[in-house]
């Protein structure tokens, strides 16, 4: 697998656990440190996803487009990533 399509598979899966904590949190015990603390966490990660997306190279337009959508774009760039590092 090429080293950009590796690093954004693991910020993918990073952006994706953050925010299913996030979301757990919310529905159960709703800690505010634990906001407090992950939801920066998860908006840095939100950005490396895109940033490393959007800039790049060689990559599909897909793949560039749908790792800026918010919550779902980690989802998403993980599934074209898998798909790019078959083609």
């Amino acid at each position: 697998m090429r080293p950009l399509l590796r690093v954004l598979e693991v910020l993918s899966v990073l952006e994706l656990l953050s925010i299913a904590v996030l979301l757990g949190n919310l529905a159960t015990v709703h800690i505010d440190g634990v906001a407090a603390v992950l939801g920066p966490v998860h908006g840095g990660l939100y950005l490396a996803v895109a940033v490393t997306a959007v800039l790049g190279r060689d990559l599909l337009l897909r793949s560039r487009l749908l790792a800026l959508i918010p919550v779902l774009g980690g989802v998403f760039t993980l599934i074209n990533v898998r798909k790019e590092a078959r083609r």
